[in-house]
């Protein structure tokens, strides 16, 4: 069976600009008591891939100011005085939260942090540190006459940090939504710090967690905290609108043509999800045939039957024409080009899987229905008899999506 990867690897040639603060290699979230936050992303919560308890695999940005392609998944990317909203993927052993059981049972706050270009995540919250939660002020509205280059020669700013308003129009605490403000930082090419601050159980409230968090004390193992990049741009887009507008940019680098400027990063999409059950395992050479011989199309949220002992083989689709083509700064002024790349991550909640990570447009997987590695090994069943297998497909921007589906183990 070949590697949930089947073939190209996934590199970077530039700095990423994203993830959450989380679990894994590609993120780390403070769900631990931690002596300072700062070194949470240091180390990995024991088998990344195992699902025992509520935790966020990843937060998705998206523009929501213009009407949705259907063809296309929506922006990730939003120029300032645009408007964005942040939903996070936050799930548990029985499924994704809700939004009702999000903003019910984890009662977040979102904090919102402008970063300069070489900041990395949380640095831009963390560097205001100590702060008290009633000390940081709700992120104000655009102030447009800030944009009149006949006021001086001093680009505009936002607080740093500012507490993103939740039950004012679609702003909720589960999927909060903001205007991006006027800041000098997203001129030079900086982001929008996204921060999530909530609580697991209900033996400490989310004050008590931000306090910790913004006081620099030690985390409750009780609290959670998710951290994500706002991408702002694209940056040679905020450049031609910044010299429309006849603000001062001499300095901020120079303009590439217009038909040099690229559309706006995109999240990803996961467009089809196929398994076998299969008695026997499946060789390499027949991966394909039985996959297209006995495939089932499954969608998000489904619920497949197998028996202890069988093994699922899996496939997983996301198009390539949707990987994007950008460009970075170079030297003298230039830009050149890079090629995003695909990056998915695999979760489950009981079983075991053949590989934790894949890096292709279609990629492939099997999920044995026997114990794995921290289950309970006393048993040939999940608790309650139902596994579920989670799975989250990311570029290596900030284009993000992801995919789930439950299967009922019998005997």
């Amino acid at each position: 069976m070949p590697p949930a990867s089947s073939g190209r690897q996934a590199h970077r040639q530039v700095p990423p600009k994203g993830g959450l603060v989380g679990a894994s290699r590609r993120s780390c979230i403070v769900a631990l008591s931690l002596v300072g936050v700062g070194s949470a992303c240091a180390i990995d919560l024991p088998i990344s891939e195992r699902i025992a308890s509520v935790r966020p695999l990843a937060m998705r940005v998206e523009a929501i100011d213009f009407v949705p392609d259907p063809d296309r998944p929506p922006r990730s990317e939003a120029l300032p005085v645009e408007s964005i909203r942040a939903i996070p993927f936050i799930v548990d052993d029985q499924g994704p939260l809700t939004p009702e059981r999000i903003e019910a049972e984890l009662e977040p706050i979102w904090l919102a942090c402008p970063m300069q270009p070489i900041q990395g995540l949380f640095a831009c919250l963390s560097g205001q540190l100590p702060l008290a939660l009633d000390e940081i002020e709700d992120c104000p509205p655009v102030d447009f006459s800030a944009l009149d280059p006949s006021l001086g020669t001093e680009l505009p700013a936002m607080p740093a940090p500012c507490r993103i308003p939740v039950g004012v129009g679609a702003s909720t605490p589960a999927e909060p939504s903001m205007q991006v403000p006027l800041d000098f930082n997203f001129f030079l090419g900086g982001d929008l710090e996204l921060t999530m601050i909530g609580h697991r159980t209900d033996g400490v409230s989310t004050e008590r967690c931000a306090e910790a968090l913004l006081g620099e004390q030690p985390v409750p193992f009780e609290c959670l905290v998710a951290v994500q990049r706002a991408s702002i741009g694209p940056d040679a887009e905020i450049l031609r609108l910044a010299a429309d507008a006849g603000l001062p940019i001499d300095q901020l680098g120079s303009l590439p043509p217009d038909d040099q400027i690229p559309e706006a990063d995109r999240n990803t999409q996961v467009t089809g999800f196929r398994v076998v059950v299969s008695d026997e395992p499946v060789g390499r050479d027949d991966l394909l045939r039985v996959l297209e011989e006995q495939g089932t199309e499954v969608a998000a949220g489904d619920t497949l039957m197998a028996r202890a002992g069988q093994t699922l083989v899996i496939e997983t689709t996301s198009p390539e024409d949707d990987l994007q083509t950008y460009l970075i700064s170079a030297e003298d002024g230039m830009y050149e080009e890079r090629q995003e790349n695909y990056r998915g991550d695999w979760y489950r909640t009981w079983g075991t899987l053949l590989s934790n990570d894949s890096d292709d447009p279609v990629s492939y997987n099997t999920w044995q229905m026997i114990p794995g590695e921290q289950d309970d090994i006393e048993s040939d069943l999940p608790p309650d008899g139902r596994a579920t297998l989670y799975f989250v497909q990311r570029d290596d921007r900030q284009g993000v999506s992801w995919f789930w589906f439950h299967v009922m183990v019998t005997p």
